[in-house]
Protein backbone atom coordinates (compact mmCIF):
# COMPACT_ATOMS: atom_id res chain seq x y z
CA UNK A 1 0.00 0.00 0.00
CA UNK A 2 2.78 2.43 0.83
CA UNK A 3 4.31 2.05 -2.57
CA UNK A 4 1.03 2.84 -4.43
CA UNK A 5 0.35 5.93 -1.78
CA UNK A 6 4.08 6.64 -3.16
CA UNK A 7 3.05 6.62 -6.56
CA UNK A 8 0.25 8.58 -6.48
CA UNK A 9 2.27 11.43 -4.44
CA UNK A 10 3.44 12.14 -8.07
CA UNK A 11 0.03 13.54 -10.18
CA UNK A 12 -0.59 13.13 -13.71
CA UNK A 13 -2.03 15.44 -16.15
CA UNK A 14 -4.31 12.86 -17.73
CA UNK A 15 -6.01 12.15 -14.67
CA UNK A 16 -4.20 8.50 -15.19
CA UNK A 17 -1.02 6.91 -13.15
CA UNK A 18 0.31 4.06 -15.91
CA UNK A 19 2.58 0.99 -14.51
CA UNK A 20 5.75 0.47 -15.63
CA UNK A 21 6.71 4.16 -16.84
CA UNK A 22 9.12 6.46 -15.89
CA UNK A 23 8.70 10.10 -14.73
CA UNK A 24 11.66 12.06 -14.08
CA UNK A 25 12.65 15.56 -13.85
CA UNK A 26 8.77 16.60 -14.34
CA UNK A 27 8.68 14.44 -17.76
CA UNK A 28 6.52 11.41 -18.74
CA UNK A 29 9.11 9.27 -20.68
CA UNK A 30 6.83 6.45 -21.42
CA UNK A 31 7.25 3.07 -20.37
CA UNK A 32 9.84 1.94 -23.69
CA UNK A 33 13.26 2.08 -21.90
CA UNK A 34 14.73 3.24 -25.58
CA UNK A 35 12.60 6.25 -24.89
CA UNK A 36 14.59 7.45 -21.67
CA UNK A 37 17.79 5.71 -21.52
CA UNK A 38 20.08 7.81 -22.96
CA UNK A 39 17.87 10.33 -21.36
CA UNK A 40 19.03 8.84 -17.67
CA UNK A 41 22.71 8.28 -18.50
CA UNK A 42 23.74 11.71 -19.31
CA UNK A 43 21.71 12.34 -16.00
CA UNK A 44 23.93 9.81 -14.11
CA UNK A 45 26.92 11.80 -15.25
CA UNK A 46 25.64 15.42 -13.46
CA UNK A 47 27.70 16.16 -10.17
CA UNK A 48 25.45 16.35 -6.72
CA UNK A 49 25.99 18.36 -3.60
CA UNK A 50 24.69 15.11 -1.69
CA UNK A 51 26.31 12.80 -0.09
CA UNK A 52 24.67 9.18 1.25
CA UNK A 53 26.85 6.86 3.44
CA UNK A 54 25.76 4.02 5.66
CA UNK A 55 27.68 4.12 8.63
CA UNK A 56 25.58 1.61 11.01
CA UNK A 57 23.05 0.17 9.13
CA UNK A 58 22.45 -3.74 10.16
CA UNK A 59 20.24 -6.64 9.82
CA UNK A 60 20.00 -9.97 11.88
CA UNK A 61 19.03 -12.83 9.77
CA UNK A 62 17.74 -14.73 12.60
CA UNK A 63 14.99 -12.04 13.73
CA UNK A 64 14.53 -10.51 10.01
CA UNK A 65 15.18 -7.09 11.74
CA UNK A 66 17.78 -4.30 11.68
CA UNK A 67 18.17 -0.18 11.48
CA UNK A 68 19.16 1.55 8.59
CA UNK A 69 21.94 3.99 9.84
CA UNK A 70 22.65 6.82 7.04
CA UNK A 71 24.71 9.71 7.29
CA UNK A 72 23.47 12.46 4.95
CA UNK A 73 25.84 15.20 3.60
CA UNK A 74 25.60 18.63 1.94
CA UNK A 75 28.32 20.01 0.50
CA UNK A 76 26.30 23.20 -1.38
CA UNK A 77 26.41 26.33 -0.43
CA UNK A 78 22.54 26.31 0.43
CA UNK A 79 20.06 24.46 2.81
CA UNK A 80 18.39 21.72 2.15
CA UNK A 81 14.71 20.71 3.03
CA UNK A 82 14.22 17.47 2.34
CA UNK A 83 13.17 13.80 2.99
CA UNK A 84 15.11 10.63 3.48
CA UNK A 85 12.99 7.90 1.75
CA UNK A 86 13.94 4.13 2.31
CA UNK A 87 12.23 1.75 0.54
CA UNK A 88 12.74 -2.26 0.75
CA UNK A 89 12.60 -3.78 -2.57
CA UNK A 90 12.28 -8.04 -3.70
CA UNK A 91 13.98 -8.84 -7.12
CA UNK A 92 12.95 -11.80 -9.47
CA UNK A 93 9.59 -12.42 -7.91
CA UNK A 94 7.81 -15.16 -9.77
CA UNK A 95 3.88 -14.72 -10.61
CA UNK A 96 1.68 -15.06 -13.69
CA UNK A 97 0.03 -11.47 -14.48
CA UNK A 98 -2.77 -11.25 -16.86
CA UNK A 99 -1.18 -9.32 -19.24
CA UNK A 100 1.87 -12.94 -19.38
CA UNK A 101 4.52 -11.30 -17.25
CA UNK A 102 6.15 -13.79 -15.14
CA UNK A 103 9.20 -11.59 -13.93
CA UNK A 104 9.22 -8.98 -11.94
CA UNK A 105 12.14 -6.69 -10.54
CA UNK A 106 12.72 -4.43 -8.08
CA UNK A 107 9.33 -4.35 -6.48
CA UNK A 108 8.57 -1.96 -3.62
CA UNK A 109 8.13 -4.37 -0.90
CA UNK A 110 7.72 -1.46 1.76
CA UNK A 111 8.42 1.98 2.49
CA UNK A 112 9.23 2.81 6.20
CA UNK A 113 8.12 4.50 8.08
CA UNK A 114 5.95 5.18 5.41
CA UNK A 115 5.73 6.85 1.83
CA UNK A 116 6.65 10.27 3.22
CA UNK A 117 9.93 9.38 4.27
CA UNK A 118 11.82 10.97 7.42
CA UNK A 119 12.12 14.62 7.40
CA UNK A 120 15.67 15.79 7.34
CA UNK A 121 17.05 19.50 6.98
CA UNK A 122 20.63 20.20 6.20
CA UNK A 123 22.31 23.62 6.66
CA UNK A 124 25.14 24.73 4.23
CA UNK A 125 28.04 22.27 5.18
CA UNK A 126 26.16 20.12 7.56
CA UNK A 127 25.90 16.71 8.00
CA UNK A 128 23.09 14.83 9.69
CA UNK A 129 22.29 10.98 10.81
CA UNK A 130 19.18 9.04 10.38
CA UNK A 131 18.21 5.99 11.90
CA UNK A 132 15.15 3.96 10.71
CA UNK A 133 14.08 0.76 12.03
CA UNK A 134 12.77 -1.98 9.82
CA UNK A 135 11.84 -5.78 9.45
CA UNK A 136 10.96 -8.31 6.65
CA UNK A 137 7.94 -10.24 5.97
CA UNK A 138 8.75 -14.18 6.45
CA UNK A 139 8.11 -14.32 2.67
CA UNK A 140 10.21 -12.01 0.85
CA UNK A 141 13.56 -13.83 -0.20
CA UNK A 142 16.29 -12.18 1.83
CA UNK A 143 18.69 -13.25 -0.98
CA UNK A 144 16.88 -10.89 -3.44
CA UNK A 145 16.17 -7.93 -1.05
CA UNK A 146 17.73 -4.66 -1.07
CA UNK A 147 17.62 -1.57 1.14
CA UNK A 148 17.07 1.51 -1.38
CA UNK A 149 17.58 5.37 0.90
CA UNK A 150 17.61 8.28 -1.02
CA UNK A 151 17.11 12.24 -0.01
CA UNK A 152 14.33 13.56 -2.00
CA UNK A 153 12.63 17.03 -2.05
CA UNK A 154 9.00 16.92 -0.35
CA UNK A 155 7.46 19.65 -2.81
CA UNK A 156 6.68 19.21 -6.25
CA UNK A 157 8.71 20.92 -9.11
CA UNK A 158 6.34 20.62 -11.94
CA UNK A 159 5.03 17.20 -11.75
CA UNK A 160 8.40 15.65 -10.12
CA UNK A 161 9.52 15.47 -6.60
CA UNK A 162 13.55 15.98 -7.30
CA UNK A 163 15.89 13.10 -5.95
CA UNK A 164 19.62 14.46 -4.45
CA UNK A 165 21.08 11.03 -4.37
CA UNK A 166 20.61 7.81 -3.61
CA UNK A 167 22.07 4.27 -1.92
CA UNK A 168 21.16 0.77 -2.84
CA UNK A 169 22.67 -2.62 -1.35
CA UNK A 170 21.74 -5.61 -0.26
CA UNK A 171 20.00 -6.44 2.89
CA UNK A 172 22.75 -9.62 3.22
CA UNK A 173 25.51 -7.61 2.87
CA UNK A 174 24.80 -5.91 6.60
CA UNK A 175 24.86 -9.09 8.22
CA UNK A 176 28.25 -10.28 8.06
CA UNK A 177 27.28 -13.45 6.60
CA UNK A 178 27.71 -13.51 2.93
CA UNK A 179 25.17 -14.64 0.48
CA UNK A 180 24.04 -18.23 -0.52
CA UNK A 181 25.04 -17.27 -4.18
CA UNK A 182 28.62 -15.62 -2.81
CA UNK A 183 29.49 -18.82 -1.18
CA UNK A 184 28.45 -21.50 -3.99
CA UNK A 185 30.21 -18.99 -6.02
CA UNK A 186 33.49 -18.63 -3.71
CA UNK A 187 35.79 -19.68 -6.37
CA UNK A 188 34.34 -18.44 -9.52
CA UNK A 189 33.36 -14.85 -10.25
CA UNK A 190 31.96 -13.48 -13.45
CA UNK A 191 30.85 -10.42 -14.68
CA UNK A 192 28.98 -9.33 -17.94
CA UNK A 193 29.80 -6.23 -19.79
CA UNK A 194 27.71 -4.73 -20.84
CA UNK A 195 24.38 -5.37 -18.95
CA UNK A 196 22.16 -4.19 -20.41
CA UNK A 197 23.45 -5.20 -23.43
CA UNK A 198 21.92 -4.94 -27.25
CA UNK A 199 24.08 -7.03 -29.99
CA UNK A 200 25.57 -9.20 -27.24
CA UNK A 201 28.16 -8.97 -24.19
CA UNK A 202 31.33 -10.68 -22.67
CA UNK A 203 31.68 -12.69 -20.16
CA UNK A 204 34.74 -12.43 -17.60
CA UNK A 205 35.57 -15.34 -15.51
CA UNK A 206 37.94 -14.69 -12.26
CA UNK A 207 38.81 -17.28 -9.27
CA UNK A 208 40.50 -20.54 -9.12
CA UNK A 209 37.58 -22.02 -11.13
CA UNK A 210 37.82 -19.51 -14.07
CA UNK A 211 39.23 -21.61 -16.57
CA UNK A 212 37.09 -24.71 -18.48
CA UNK A 213 33.45 -22.99 -18.05
CA UNK A 214 30.62 -23.48 -19.49
CA UNK A 215 27.84 -20.69 -20.25
CA UNK A 216 24.78 -21.27 -20.47
CA UNK A 217 21.66 -18.14 -20.77
CA UNK A 218 17.55 -19.04 -20.12
CA UNK A 219 14.66 -17.47 -20.43
CA UNK A 220 12.86 -16.19 -17.54
CA UNK A 221 10.47 -19.41 -17.57
CA UNK A 222 13.92 -21.58 -17.73
CA UNK A 223 14.08 -22.26 -21.69
CA UNK A 224 17.51 -22.76 -22.35
CA UNK A 225 18.35 -19.83 -25.53
CA UNK A 226 22.05 -20.68 -26.02
CA UNK A 227 25.23 -22.11 -24.46
CA UNK A 228 29.04 -21.64 -25.26
CA UNK A 229 32.37 -22.44 -24.07
CA UNK A 230 34.42 -19.84 -22.28
CA UNK A 231 37.81 -19.65 -23.95
CA UNK A 232 40.47 -19.02 -20.98
CA UNK A 233 38.70 -16.93 -18.67
CA UNK A 234 36.39 -15.05 -21.09
CA UNK A 235 33.38 -15.71 -23.65
CA UNK A 236 31.34 -13.33 -25.89
CA UNK A 237 27.87 -14.27 -25.98
CA UNK A 238 26.44 -13.21 -29.34
CA UNK A 239 22.41 -12.42 -29.36
CA UNK A 240 21.52 -13.90 -32.47
CA UNK A 241 17.98 -13.61 -32.81
CA UNK A 242 17.49 -13.59 -29.15
CA UNK A 243 14.33 -11.27 -28.29
CA UNK A 244 14.40 -7.96 -25.78
CA UNK A 245 13.39 -9.19 -22.39
CA UNK A 246 15.49 -10.48 -19.09
CA UNK A 247 17.37 -13.69 -18.97
CA UNK A 248 19.44 -15.60 -16.74
CA UNK A 249 22.63 -17.07 -17.13
CA UNK A 250 24.50 -20.07 -15.19
CA UNK A 251 27.84 -20.60 -15.39
CA UNK A 252 29.72 -24.08 -14.84
CA UNK A 253 33.29 -24.69 -14.21
CA UNK A 254 33.78 -27.90 -12.44
CA UNK A 255 31.73 -28.01 -9.29
CA UNK A 256 31.60 -24.26 -8.48
CA UNK A 257 29.13 -22.36 -10.68
CA UNK A 258 27.81 -19.01 -10.49
CA UNK A 259 24.37 -16.90 -11.47
CA UNK A 260 23.22 -13.79 -12.58
CA UNK A 261 20.35 -12.03 -14.97
CA UNK A 262 21.05 -10.75 -17.91
CA UNK A 263 18.97 -7.41 -20.01
CA UNK A 264 18.89 -7.30 -23.70
CA UNK A 265 17.45 -4.34 -25.20
CA UNK A 266 16.61 -2.63 -28.59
Amino acid sequence: MDARNKWYLYPDSAGAHWYPTLYVDGHGRGGVTAAWEEYIRNELTVPTVVSLTHVGTTYNPGTRTGQVQVECDNSGAEAIDAALQFAITEDSVNYAEPNGDQWHNAISRDFVPDHFGTPVSLAAGATDTVTVPFSLDPSWVEERVELVVFLQKTSLEGDTLVTYQGLAASVLSFTGVEEPELLAARDLRVSVSPNPCRTGCEFALSGAAAHGARISVYTADGRLVSSLDAAGNRATWKRAGVARGIYFYRVNAGTATAEGKLVVTD
